[in-house]
């Protein structure tokens, strides 16, 4: 066996017992709802089991508030997993436990939203040219396919 392919399965293999799963987001066009290439993005690690989770941005707004959200359609409501604010170049980490991993998950301006970690989240503003937004909703089957990692 050739050691590239080794070394592919070695990693599968490494990464599906550690439990961890990913979700990566993107800046979107509001028009067309369609990846902004080259937009701010951000991935988002977790594990179900224990609820922690880890997510990276990058290409935001400078020293501006954010807030990851997870919002579901039907009834229309959100609730807020964490809040912080990105660095000078636009990173942003935000850490902590949540332990429902279904439906949309969204990093808004934490100037459009009230709430704290843990609560509803209350909308104040919609500037969806300021935030990211899953490449696909958790728990949804889904026959798109998975988009490149930032």
């Amino acid at each position: 066996m050739p050691s590239g392919v080794l070394l592919f399965l070695l990693v599968g293999v490494v990464g599906a017992a550690s439990g961890q799963k990913r979700l990566l987001l993107f800046a979107k066009d509001p028009a067309t709802w369609s990846i902004v290439k080259g937009g701010a993005h951000g991935t988002m690690s977790y594990r179900e089991a224990s609820g922690a989770f880890t997510l990276t941005a990058s290409g935001l707004a400078p020293r501006s508030p954010y807030a990851l959200v997870r919002y579901h359609e039907a009834p229309s409501r959100g609730e807020i997993l964490a809040r912080g604010a990105s660095d000078t170049e636009g990173k942003l980490v935000l850490q902590g436990t949540w332990h429902t991993w279904l439906g949309k998950f969204w990093v808004v301006s934490g100037e459009d939203v009230a709430g704290a970690p843990g609560s509803a989240a209350t909308p104040r503003a919609w500037r969806p040219e300021r935030y990211l937004f899953e490449e696909k909703p958790l728990g949804v089957p889904c026959a798109c396919p998975e988009p490149e990692e930032p």
